[in-house]
């Protein structure tokens, strides 16, 4: 009888390990839900490959394709200056992209548009 109750202990013991996570840990789960998900797009970026899979399958003469990869290229690398780090009224730009605060004077960030 003992090493029936010692192995239901130990089942109960396991099963409640394994499902802690998912019943009572929710916002672990968010988090990783959250770095899952999908990178900032370029619509340039895009459009390169698209131009580039016409190219290739014919669709897209060598004249229209060069015209266009020249203005998608610009159009990518401009996106990419941008980007959206934030920028601190006391210390300019900072590196942290999803800072609320400066890391330097605690100032609340903006996002640079």
């Amino acid at each position: 009888m003992i090493p029936l109750l010692v192995g239901a202990l130990l089942s109960l013991v396991a099963l409640s390990f394994v499902l802690y996570p998912l019943l009572f840990d929710s916002k672990s789960v968010s988090v990783l839900h959250q770095e899952r998900a999908e990178p900032q797009r370029n619509p340039a970026l895009e459009a390169l490959r698209e131009i580039e899979f016409d190219r290739e399958t014919g669709k897209l003469s060598d004249a229209d394709y060069s015209a266009l990869k020249t203005e998608y290229t610009q159009r990518a690398v401009a996106v990419m200056r941008a980007g959206d780090n934030p920028v601190c009224p006391n210390c300019g730009p900072r590196p942290e992209r999803d800072a609320a605060f400066c890391s330097n004077c605690g100032a609340a960030l903006t996002v640079k548009d």
